[in-house]
């Protein structure tokens, strides 16, 4: 296939190019955020920031067998307007730097674009919320967690803290109510505060909020009443993670590598963003090589068992797959996908191939359609954040008819 994303790849616009780069092509954590350095950004983001290693064990790569070949380039996609669009103009409309598709357990198509290659780790962003959901949801089918208890039960550091009284299943559904600072989050919008707060943006100089995560949640201020409307928000998934290295003793780098990494037979060990504080962030830290993300897919698609082995129970998979309440999804906070829900931090769509998906800022997906035996798994550098995710998930499904 034709590099459909040719007019984003950093290399060709001489972005970290040379030893060492020209000044103005020279990307650091202090720069990283500007516009003309996010798609280099994004694919790098465990060069600038520190990050702890999730470790893949010592077992052997699990096979990807190979399938027969989805001819991708011929496949029609509907737009919102009415019209059909080819799905390498999808593709570049929204700025895939790789994908891979698998039917039944085979990859049928596998693509990278740009300077995307198979061995290259990229950041996955909230699709990292998917991950944490699923060790709270382990811990909780095996009677560690209780999910109707408040996250000030565990960590009691939180019991002043509006996050600290917000259940454990609020806290996964979505369905807590707080906020960082005074100014309110914007659908679809960075939350500038609460990332400074992190260190993952330079501070002026006579910055004296909050250093680090446990200060943020620390210091959270009420938004009214827990377990009303679904309201997307990182500081539930924050908390869960604390609650999650509070029960356990462990950081969450080892319990992602114990638990699930080490179990899928990855390729590579995947990496987890480290905030100023020296703690892992649970919101959006995760980065990996695109194969794993598949092997974490496949994973889900088969009720929890990948390699030869049964890595999550099953149980745990179908109490996920009940999806949330569509009556308090709403519009879906901002998340483009009106009609469908949010269960244990995984997006459902309630539609025809009973579709569900980690979704992560810039147009990371993990789309899972098991009515069609199929999945995709894609990065991406789409700087327009969730105004294309109908014309992304048109491409999904019109991959997934096409499996028929």
């Amino acid at each position: 296939m034709q590099d459909a994303n040719s007019i984003i790849a950093p290399s060709k616009q001489g972005v970290m190019v040379g030893f060492p780069p020209p000044p103005d092509k020279r990307v650091t954590a202090a720069n990283c955020y500007q516009p003309e350095h996010m798609a280099w950004r994004i694919q790098n983001t465990t060069r600038l920031f520190p990050s702890a290693r999730i470790s893949r064990g010592a077992d052997s790569i699990s096979i990807l067998p190979q399938g027969e070949r989805l001819d991708i380039e011929r496949l029609a996609v509907a737009a919102s307007d009415g019209t059909s669009l080819p799905m390498q103009e999808v593709l570049r409309r929204t700025s895939v730097d790789s994908m891979i598709v698998m039917h039944r357990g085979r990859v049928v198509y596998e693509g990278y674009f740009g300077d995307m290659t198979d061995s290259k780790v990229h950041a996955m962003y909230s699709c990292t919320k998917s991950v944490i959901g699923l060790l709270v949801e382990a811990l909780i089918h095996e009677g560690t967690l209780d999910e109707t208890r408040p996250a000030s039960a565990y960590v009691p550091e939180l019991q002043a803290s509006p996050a600290g009284s917000a259940t454990v299943r609020e806290l996964l559904d979505m369905r807590a109510n707080f906020m960082f600072s005074e100014k309110p989050k914007i659908p679809g919008q960075v939350q500038v505060d609460y990332i400074m707060g992190l260190g993952f943006i330079p501070r002026p100089t006579d910055y004296s909020g909050p250093n680090g995560v446990y200060e943020l949640l620390s210091g959270a201020k009420s938004m009214g009443s827990h377990g009303g409307m679904f309201r997307y928000d990182n500081g539930s998934t924050d908390t869960l993670g604390w609650i999650l290295r509070k029960v356990t003793g462990q950081t969450l780098d080892t319990l992602i590598g114990d638990l699930i990494w080490s179990q899928l037979g990855a390729e590579r060990d995947a990496g987890m963003s480290i905030d100023a504080s020296g703690v892992e962030w649970a919101a959006a830290g995760m980065s990996a090589i695109l194969r794993d993300f598949a092997r974490l897919g496949e994973t889900l698609r088969c009720h929890g068992a990948f390699n030869g082995r049964q890595i999550l129970p099953s149980a745990v998979y179908q109490k996920i797959k009940m999806g949330g309440d569509r009556e308090c999804f709403g519009d879906g906070g901002g998340g483009n996908m009106s009609g469908g829900s949010y269960r244990s931090q995984w997006w459902f769509y309630h539609d025809r191939f009973d579709s569900f998906a980690c979704r992560g800022q810039y147009g990371q997906r993990l789309w899972i359609a098991p009515n069609a035996e199929t999945l995709v798994a894609q990065f991406a550098v789409d700087s327009t954040l969730s105004a294309l995710e109908p014309l992304r998930l048109s491409g999904f499904q019109a991959i997934a008819d096409s499996m028929a």
